[in-house]
């Protein structure tokens, strides 16, 4: 599946759409149809084929650094001294995602409507690389309504939300106080462990972010292997508890090790994204805990897709679809 997929370009996203020459030739991958919950791709720009990868293991959420230089908003981890090597936002990114949302046509990025949450890591100065990126994406969302969700500040002082099929959430250098001033919005704040209980609206701040070592040292490290100790598990569960209070979703980065033993204890937590770098391994878990039992439904913020045990029959007949077109 993984192989066939690698060979199959996106009609409507041809390259030079949505790239620059540098990625012109670039073969792009498939979404699924269906997407997986609790799925983030960390540092998602470093993977072979940038957000397709992560759509086609049906993530709902995706992670790119990027830094101002200039005028252009560049895609990486560090700086460099040469940025015209790096991709930019709009091409690996807002573009392909505008394309996705106008073939769907179902206010998602998947065919089955669910959206996408693009977490922006502000690596640069804050205000500056979030003036710019708010720039661009005003540029998109008036020539693309419903692209992205909105924001609008009302009399009360709160803001009305309209949802679109691309949740972006500030992280990184985070210019607070400006994101506050302004009456448009087409991002929401990532927040941290000093805001969970602060009464902050989820409008503001609809995700809590951590470092996992933050929330759990001393007595309650763990180093992600065998068995979650008891008193780790209980204060995870109270953190969970914290947040979905608030009405806000919750995320950990910097997990003691990528793997199930420490991806189950999160999942079983209903922690609603779980961070990877390993996108194939989490994809094959998620759908072995699906096969398991229908969940509970979580919360979110038009995040996450409709779950079931059809979905891997469903994945099994849009493989065969490609392999056999006609049949």
């Amino acid at each position: 599946m993984k192989s066939l997929i690698r060979t199959l370009a996106v009609g409507v996203i041809a390259a030079s759409s949505y790239v620059g020459q540098a990625y012109a030739d670039t073969t792009v991958v498939s979404p699924l149809y269906e997407s997986l919950p609790r799925t983030h791709a960390h540092n998602d720009y470093e993977h072979e084929y940038p957000l397709f990868d992560a759509l086609h293991n049906g993530f709902i959420s995706v992670e790119a650094d990027i830094w101002l230089y200039g005028t252009q908003l560049r895609v990486a981890h560090d700086p460099v001294t040469e940025p015209t090597t790096l991709p930019t936002i709009e091409d690996l990114y807002l573009t392909p995602l505008q394309n996705l949302a106008s073939q769907v046509n179902n206010g998602g990025i998947y065919a089955n409507g669910t959206p996408l949450l693009l977490l922006v890591d502000i690596k640069s100065e804050g205000v500056s690389t979030y003036e710019r990126l708010h720039n661009v994406l005003t540029r998109y969302a008036v020539d693309n309504p419903g692209l992205f969700t909105t924001y609008t500040k009302n009399v009360s002082g709160g803001y009305d939300t309209q949802k679109g099929a691309v949740n972006v959430i500030i992280s990184g250098n985070r210019p607070r106080d400006y994101m506050l001033s302004q009456d448009l919005r087409y991002a929401a704040y990532d927040g941290r462990a000093d805001d969970i209980g602060k009464d902050i609206a989820p409008e503001f701040i609809p995700l809590i972010s951590g470092n996992w070592n933050t929330f759990f040292n001393g007595d309650l490290a763990w180093d992600g292997l065998g068995t979650i100790p008891d008193d780790t598990k209980a204060a995870l569960d109270n953190i969970v508890a914290q947040v979905h209070s608030e009405n806000k979703i919750l995320r950990f980065w910097n997990l003691p090790i990528d793997a199930p033993s420490v991806w189950g204890p999160l999942y079983d937590a209903n922690v609603e994204l779980i961070n990877t770098d390993n996108l194939s391994g989490l994809s094959t878990y998620i759908q072995s805990r699906q096969t398991q039992a229908v969940p509970e439904p979580s919360l979110s913020i038009a995040l996450l897709g409709v779950l079931g045990t059809s979905l891997l029959l469903k994945r099994r007949r849009q493989s065969e679809s490609l392999i056999n077109p006609q049949s």
